[in-house]
């Protein structure tokens, strides 16, 4: 097979070319035209995204109770939801609505068992437990009593990721913190530093512990003040940390995002959305979802609020977070897709296969519209998602007919 496009972002710069798979790998690329090829013009062809830090999307969740239904559907709708926003792989985000409770376990094991398996939609590197070990709360939230880190329950965690639990959340100042990061990297786990009220002191010396992610940069931790930099300004500072980043421009702001992007060298920057099941849905109120009581709004812009203002999760992909980054921060398009796929394919251990277009590696990419819309999206050289055929039918109509108010 050969796809051709005058933009077609290669890992050694912009082609207006082709290139050639075979057996869903990148063998050949090209200047110019070429005959037989796939001709999508002048639409943009970019590496598929991968999102390292997703709880759901289109109506479907990770979520292990309330209105989340059957895992294997919930997946299913999920995997494909995510193709449908440019990403080709992803490490399914658990959130435990339960603590430390045995329902988490199930998600864990049941998503786990689809890695290295082809799907119909993104592939799974590996599962991403964001806690449930958190010790902070979001902008307006009634702060909880902090959790007390159960060991026990962690190594049930491992046990049920068979390897392929990738990425575990918590908070350092909690007791046992260091027990817990010993132990998860001793099974090849990576540790995040993740809703935390640390110092900056305390934050350094996480990182100095083994922690090596920063979740969701500048949300849920401490900020930067000038006679502590708090969580914030410890994992700018520190080289050693990888930083997630929501770019929706309403998590983190456009001018604290360009303090990011100047003081983190960008290879040590990955693009997230952290988005959960109500990313997509239409505008309007919903009751409880994802274990959240009261009422839950959709604005026009697709932001998700509770009534009293609250963000309640993300609701933009990564590919809008590339937008906001091009269009209104002035970022360089091949720097954005870069934070986007080959960081964090390096971070996670995929990057000789994985995060850029590149002869050899795998044939994950996605055709986007110039107003940043995945129009088709490939996986190992495979069309998982094509908006013309499958563009309404992907949302989960079981989810708006059960909670749209």
């Amino acid at each position: 097979m050969w796809i051709r496009s005058t933009r077609i972002y290669t890992e050694d710069g912009l082609l207006d070319g082709w290139m050639r798979i075979e057996e869903g790998k990148i063998i050949q690329f090209g200047k110019g035209e070429k005959e037989g090829a796939v001709d999508f013009g002048d639409l943009r062809i970019i590496p598929g995204i991968f999102d390292t830090h997703i709880h759901g999307t289109q109506g479907y969740t990770m979520w292990e109770e309330g209105e989340s239904g059957d895992i294997d559907f919930q997946l299913d709708g999920f995997l494909k939801g995510v193709a449908s926003e440019g990403v080709t792989l992803v490490l399914p985000t658990l959130f435990s609505a339960t603590g430390d409770g045995e329902g988490a376990l199930e998600v864990l094991k049941k998503t786990a068992n689809r890695v290295g398996k082809p799907q119909n939609g993104a592939n799974v590197a590996g599962v991403h437990f964001e806690g449930p070990y958190l010790n902070r709360v979001g902008e307006k939230g009634i702060r909880p009593k902090p959790p007390t880190i159960n060991l026990d329950f962690v190594r049930k965690a491992i046990e049920a990721g068979s390897g392929h639990l990738k990425l575990m959340g918590l908070a350092p100042e909690l007791p046992q913190s260091e027990e817990l990061v010993d132990l998860l990297i001793e099974h090849g786990v990576i540790a995040a530093f993740t809703h935390t009220d640390c110092n900056s002191t305390q934050a350094f010396a996480a990182f100095d512990h083994g922690i090596t992610v920063a979740t969701h940069l500048c949300n849920v931790m401490t900020g930067i003040h000038h006679r502590d930099v708090g969580g914030l300004g410890a994992a700018l500072l520190d080289e050693r940390v990888t930083c997630e980043l929501i770019c929706d421009g309403l998590h983190v702001s456009n001018p604290m995002i360009e303090i990011v992007m100047r003081a983190k060298p960008h290879e040590k920057i990955m693009l997230i959305s952290d988005c959960t099941g109500y990313s997509g849905a239409p505008t309007g109120t919903y009751r409880g979802f994802l274990g959240h009581s009261g009422e839950v709004i959709v604005d026009d812009l697709g932001f998700v609020r509770e009534t009293g203002g609250r963000l309640r999760g993300s609701s933009k992909p990564v590919l809008y977070g590339i937008w906001n980054l091009v269009e209104n921060v002035g970022l360089e398009m091949d720097d954005a897709l870069r934070m986007a796929s080959l960081v964090p394919a390096r971070k996670y251990g995929f990057g000789d296969k994985k995060g850029s277009l590149k002869i050899g590696k795998d044939a994950d990419f996605v055709v986007i519209s110039d107003d940043y819309k995945a129009l088709e999206t490939y996986v190992e050289g495979r069309k998982v998602f094509d908006r013309a055929s499958e563009g309404d039918k992907i949302f989960n109509q079981q989810m708006l007919e059960t909670l749209l108010r």
